[in-house]
């Protein structure tokens, strides 16, 4: 550098500075600092809905916030005027760069560790295996390369000032001295994934390509449910939706190449990964501590799917691959076997491989037939018994055929730049998904007027599930400075445009005899019931148009400069901002019937339905026998303890439909009660609006010597939110004109969110992790909509506009033992402290105190007693932690054929205590009393148990896995006899492949759920009484894959 250096270079004279900024990171982290807020009941409803008053020790936890900060703040700024102070250093540092290889197969080393012994100066290989070492001063050093299963290389190096050395190595696979060095394709992955994970900055596990190659999985959620404190949700036996750490899919974020979803709910947050095929994906990594530079909105975790790049092929020329698989559902009512996938793909790298181009798509079809129940339970408090006792109001049984057509696709542009590198990444996928959910409700009562009858329904859906994902990145060196930016496109539309349903009912079906009866086993009601269908009569028909969408534009620019102190520290300086716009909708077009076709207000309707299908009796009478479907076969679902009969036609209901909509006109004009548009539900929760999110960061990675590595860093990250909703009441006239008015509110959130990340490598074999961060999970959509419905009655519901963002105080510590041998041993726990936590909330006011949630324009009736439902912050902490125990081997040092084998094992504990406020009405009838229970958060399981043994012969490969989950809280509310929580599951599945000798072949094969386990979920204290069951069967997949 050229000139006087603009600051003096550092001397024992500024050790304190630095003594100084490593206190400030104690006392940020002290327990001592916490403040828990206490709340007395009557303020929660005027602070978390109003926000018009602030208590004291809200205003201390936001000056400590602050003080947090500006500790950040001044520990970043010590780094900076350091590296400032040692700006002539790094000018005249040298460079040690290359690629580490397999020495069998030439293949790339993702994640070796290669260092300077001695120094802080290190790298990891990227996914090309390439690294680089900058500014390493001038002299003689020794340099390792590490990676676990392969043998260390330790070597001299001698660099002169500025010089580069391109240094490519190859590593050895570790063997017996007297057996052959061989790597079987599962110990492959699973070393790749081992030392990608220790190679990271914060903690991670990681599911590797090599992994996902030996034996792929259906989807993305598939291949990330035998990771260590993860579970997913499934739809008809298909996974769909990740759990991290016992927080729902909605706390998590998905990024696909670090780019985030958009989110195919129209609700929340939340993104489907059924739509991801795990063939088209170079790595996935969940990230459980995050560093500065990530988005913070997420609790749980954060997962990210690495689309391929072009690496296979001769170079000028394209590579091939084909893959042929067809499946078998036992559920399916008719070919068992129609069930494929179809995934042709290229790539190849031209022009010196500095071009390379990846294809892939994805054909599929599924049948996801399953089997529901659910009931409905509620408290008995007429009992004269001890022991909390509850009733059973309603049971729902449904047997749903569901196909899901999808295709998915890939093109992924890459091209290498002398300094730098851009990349293009292109992900689609669109689903069409019909269904035809034959159900039963049996009400024993609801309601008033819902009691005593048994409903045959028929639901027809086809929805159609699109996502399109577009990322430009471009790296480029700038001398020691590195910039990468990123442009992204991200859309996800759900459309439902011809969904409709048939409702038959019969009254009374013999369920009064179960009113106000004490803890009846349901399968008792259900086969009391009466299932007469010529007893049983037409009452509703409904039709629904319904059209979501969520688009996402993003720009970030990230900006790095390496820097060191001494011979032994070293840093690299980074910084960066984003911003991001969001785009929603959701609206909802319902037609259907506002009395019955019994009612006589729908009498001529009626009589057009009978005239049509030649009902000569009573049109009002008109009855189920006419559409039943004798062919039908609902099997024997849930064992036999809930029989369904009496299975509805689909075309002729079908035609009924069709019938009704072509004669609209007609019906709306001579008898609208039996079908025309309901203007109420065509209107109170459609919405529209955005989101814009702006975000800041700085942080360090700092190494001393070869043993510590401390990442300090923060982040501002603001979200600004404009939604339009309906505010209306509702009369008697609704149905047919829904008096609303839009209305549109602003919010916005900002915040500072400090982060640190501590490594501590004494030896080669082990290392400690610890980490801190703040985290944010902002409030569903639905919750913040500005829609008010004000009913007839004394009920009001009322989105709370005001709801601020749930934050979480999250702490890590993670133990890894690495070594050939052992492979990679880790035990960690966790704690995440978790305030304003959303969640429902009902409460009682009388007359005008009712007007802060009523509509502006009108005026509540002063003898009313209201209940408002709405969405509040739970003033409460809540602290979720638990442990996580993971060990991924395999037994290459035992004599053949026991050297075959591969074993993943892990298992996580956790716990959590949420405290969650109610209110009753007090005997007197005016009055509310507060109170609280105490319970786990919502999708929080109790153990999680994962084993996968894998073996590998030759050209053979086997992979056995289970799968137990116990006690995930499913249920909450304030009766102790309501709460739910799910039974054990346990689950087996068995993969397999065999090399075949001709032209590349390579025979597959799936066998999922071999058991046949059953979703389901039981009252807490009645564990043998389900609230909920799903049944899916065992399916079976049988494949070829061809690679040219």
């Amino acid at each position: 550098m050229a000139g006087k250096p603009p600051f003096k270079p550092l001397s024992h004279k500024d050790l304190p500075l630095l003594a100084n900024s490593y206190s400030t990171v104690l006392i940020l982290f002290s327990p001592a600092q916490k403040t828990t807020l206490t709340p007395s009941f009557p303020f929660i409803a005027r602070r978390s809905i109003h926000h018009r008053i602030e208590s004291r020790d809200t205003c201390v936890n936001r000056r400590i916030q602050m003080k947090q900060t500006h500790a950040f703040l001044k520990l970043l700024c010590s780094i900076l005027m350091l590296s400032g102070m040692t700006g002539t250093i790094s000018a005249a540092g040298g460079q040690i760069r290359g690629t580490i290889t397999d020495k069998l197969d030439k293949e790339p080393l993702v994640g070796a560790n290669i260092f300077l012994e001695g120094t802080g100066l290190g790298s990891s290989t990227d996914m090309d295996g390439v690294y680089i070492i900058k500014n390493i001063p001038a002299g003689d050093y020794q340099l390792h390369v590490l990676f676990i299963g392969y043998k260390e290389i330790a070597m001299p190096v001698t660099l002169k000032e500025e010089q580069i050395v391109n240094l490519n190595l190859e590593l050895e696979p570790e063997a017996l001295e007297t057996e052959a060095i061989v790597v079987s394709v599962q110990a492959e992955g699973q070393m790749a994934a081992i030392n990608q994970q220790l190679s990271s900055q914060s903690i991670v596990n990681v599911v590797s390509a090599k992994q996902i190659r030996a034996l792929p999985d259906a989807n993305a959620a598939e291949s990330l449910r035998r990771l260590p404190g993860v579970s997913i949700t499934r739809e008809g036996g298909e996974g769909n939706k990740v759990v991290i750490r016992g927080m729902a899919p909605k706390y998590n974020a998905i990024t696909i190449d670090g780019i985030r979803m958009a989110s195919s709910n129209k609700d929340n947050r939340s993104a489907d990964l059924s739509m991801i095929s795990s063939s088209m994906l170079e790595g996935i990594e969940i990230s459980k501590s995050i560093t500065a530079d990530k988005d913070a909105d997420m609790l749980g975790g954060s997962v990210n799917f690495k689309i391929k790049e072009a690496r296979g092929g001769k170079t000028g020329a394209f590579s091939y691959g084909l893959t042929l698989q067809n499946g078998y559902t036992p559920l399916a009512n008719y070919n068992n076997f129609y069930n494929y996938k179809i995934i042709p793909s290229m790539e190849g790298r031209f022009f010196d491989d500095r071009f390379g181009v990846f294809m892939q798509a994805n054909i599929e079809k599924r049948n996801l037939t399953s089997n529901e129940f659910s009931a409905g339970y509620s408290a008995l408090f007429n009992s004269t018994s001890e022991r909390k006792e509850y009733k059973t109001d309603a049971l729902y049984l449904h047997n749903i055929p569901r196909d899901r057509q999808r295709y998915n696709g890939a093109l992924v542009l890459d091209y290498r730049l002398p300094n730098g590198k851009i990349n293009f990444s292109n992900f689609l996928s669109s689903s069409i998904t019909e269904s035809q959910d034959r159900n039963e409700t049996l009400l024993i009562r609801t309601g008033p007027q819902a009691a005593n009858q048994h409903l045959y329904s028929l639901d027809y859906s086809k929805s159609s599930l699109n996502l399109i994902h577009n990322v430009l990145r471009v790296e480029q060196h700038w001398g020691d400075l590195l910039s990468t930016f990123k442009v992204s496109h991200s859309y996800s539309e759900t459309k439902s445009p011809d969904d409709w349903s048939v409702v038959f009912f019969q009254s009374p079906a013999n369920l009064n005899q179960f009113e106000e009866k004490a803890n009846l086993d349901p399968a008792v009601i259900s086969q009391a019931v009466y299932k007469d269908p010529d007893a049983t009569r037409l009452n509703t028909v409904q039709t629904r148009d319904n059209f979501s969408s969520d688009r996402l534009y993003m720009f970030a620019a990230d900006f790095e400069y390496p820097v060191h102190y001494f011979s032994f520290i070293s840093a690299t300086l980074k910084a960066g901002l984003k911003f991001k716009q969001q785009k929603n909708s959701y609206r909802s077009e319902v037609y259907g019937t506002n009395a019955t076709f019994t009612s006589p207000s729908a009498r001529a309707g009626a009589q057009m339905v009978a005239d049509y299908f030649g009902w000569t009796g009573d049109p009002s009478t008109i009855p189920l026998s006419l559409f039943l479907d004798k062919h039908y076969d609902y099997k024997t679902p849930f064992d036999g303890d809930f029989s369904m009969s009496n299975p509805m036609d689909a075309d002729k209901a079908a035609e009924l439909i069709r019938f009704i909509r072509e004669n609209a006109d007609v019906f709306t004009e001579q008898s609208p009660e039996a079908y025309s548009r309901n203007n109420y539900l065509s209107t109170t929760h459609n919405y529209q609006g955005g989101e814009t999110t702006e975000a800041a960061y700085i942080m360090a990675i700092i190494n001393i010597g070869d043993k510590w590595e401390i990442i300090p860093g923060i982040r501002y990250q603001s979200l600004t939110t404009k939604y339009t909703g309906a505010r209306g009441q509702q009369t008697t006239f609704s149905y047919n004109f829904y008096n609303h008015t839009d209305t549109t509110v602003t919010r916005k959130h900002p915040f500072w969110l400090p982060s640190i990340n501590l490594k501590y490598k004494p030896v080669d074999w082990f290392d400690l992790r610890l980490a801190y961060s703040q985290t944010l999970a902002y409030p569903d959509f639905n919750t913040i909509i500005p829609r008010i419905d004000a009913y007839g009655s004394p009920l009001i519901e009322w989105n709370n506009t005001d709801l601020v963002p749930t934050e979480s105080e999250n702490y890590d510590i993670n133990f890894s033992f690495s070594e050939n041998t052992v492979g990679l041993l880790t035990a960690g726990a966790f704690l995440k402290r978790i305030k304003n936590v959303i969640y429902p909330w009902s409460f009682y006011v009388r007359g005008s105190d009712a007007q802060p949630y009523y509509l502006p324009d009108k005026k509540p009736n002063p003898r009313w007693r209201y209940n408002i439902r709405t969405y509040v912050n739970n003033p409460f902490l809540i602290d979720n932690w638990g442990i996580e125990l993971d060990w991924q081997t395999h037994f290459w040092y035992l004599p053949a054929p026991l050297n075959g084998l591969v074993l993943n094992v892990n298992y996580t504990h956790s716990f959590s205590r949420a405290r969650y406020p109610f209110q009753t009405p007090a005997a007197d009838g005016y009055t509310a009393i507060d109170s609280a229970y105490t319970d786990r958060l919502i999708y929080q399981p109790e153990d999680i148990f994962n084993m996968t043994l894998g073996y590998d012969y030759k050209d053979f490969s086997l992979r056995l896995s289970m799968l137990y989950t116990n006690d995930v809280f499913s249920h909450a509310t304030q009766n102790e006899q309501e709460r739910a929580n799910t039974a054990p599951y346990q689950r087996w599945d068995l993969s397999f492949t065999q090399g075949l000798p001709w032209f590349g072949l390579q025979l597959f094969g799936n066998l999922n759920n071999i058991n046949n386990s059953l979703d389901k979920s039981v009252l807490q204290l009645y564990p043998d009484i389900p609230t909920r069951i799903e049944e899916y069967g065992l399916t079976a997949e049988l494949g070829l894959r061809w690679h040219l």
